[in-house]
């Protein structure tokens, strides 16, 4: 073999490898990655998108008459079953400091809300899927009730609750009006915390009940510390009353 056709006979290798190693690295950037440490198969579907994108125009307005505020909305969801609505509010407009005011049905377009002060605040309206997806829509904002609170009514005066302790255990006492009630839900904690019924919260399961006017005796374990309760009372209607924090006091102090 000549020296000229040891050199041609290189060349050809080399672009042989050449083109080899091109196709390697282009199917290898077919390859997705799916969680962490993991890798998916080219052409596999992603995984579903937890929000929904409204399809059209969607809308949320509030209007507040003293105390009362009341939402109205109007969301285009094509092609999406609602499975309910959540309300929630918030003092800060921050989402991380939420709270739930009601759960409704699905085909709710309205709701009138009872707030505890004159502050200003803000509200988002959730739609959730019978699939596990959801769309938000706010927030929008409540202005300040420039008449003040005087008149305001106090839900403590309606939903009346005492707890008084020993060193072993706190008597809880409700008396709240008559009312249709999906369930009343009573969580304490060693000392006050935000959000206490997030799942994420560090609030201790206390009791759970349907009866509006009752009594509970809760198994204090640590008696050199103090207890604070918060209730969660949820009407059939879907509106949502939180009390608390609540603390456990010694009778006579």
């Amino acid at each position: 073999m000549t020296i000229n056709s040891k050199k041609l006979l290189f060349i050809v290798t080399a672009m042989l490898v050449g083109i080899a190693f091109l196709s390697s690295c282009s199917k290898q950037s077919e390859v997705k990655t799916g969680k962490k440490g993991e890798t998916a198969p080219a052409g596999s579907k992603a995984a579903k998108a937890a929000v929904i994108i409204p399809t059209g125009k969607s809308s949320l307005s509030a209007v507040r008459n003293g105390q009362y505020v009341t939402l109205s909305w109007q969301a285009d969801l094509s092609g999406v079953t609602i499975k309910k609505i959540d309300i929630t509010r918030s003092s800060t407009g921050k989402i991380n400091n939420r709270n739930g005011v009601a759960t409704l049905e699905s085909g709710a377009t309205s709701f009138k809300d009872c707030l505890p002060d004159e502050n200003a605040c803000w509200y988002w309206v959730r739609f959730v899927t019978t699939d596990g997806r959801f769309q938000d829509l706010g927030p929008v904002r409540v202005d300040i009730d420039k008449a003040g609170s005087s008149h305001y009514i106090k839900l403590s005066d309606t939903y009346k609750i005492s707890i008084i302790r020993t060193d072993n255990q706190a008597v809880l006492k409700w008396d709240f009006p008559e009312d249709s009630y999906a369930g009343i839900r009573v969580v304490r904690a060693v000392r006050p915390i935000p959000a206490p019924f997030k799942p994420t919260a560090k609030a201790k399961p206390v009791v759970t009940t349907m009866e509006r006017k009752s009594q509970y005796t809760d198994a204090l374990p640590n008696p050199n510390s103090d207890y604070w309760y918060w209730f969660r009372i949820t009407l059939k209607t879907g509106v949502i009353i939180d009390q608390g924090p609540i603390k456990a006091e010694y009778a006579g102090r």
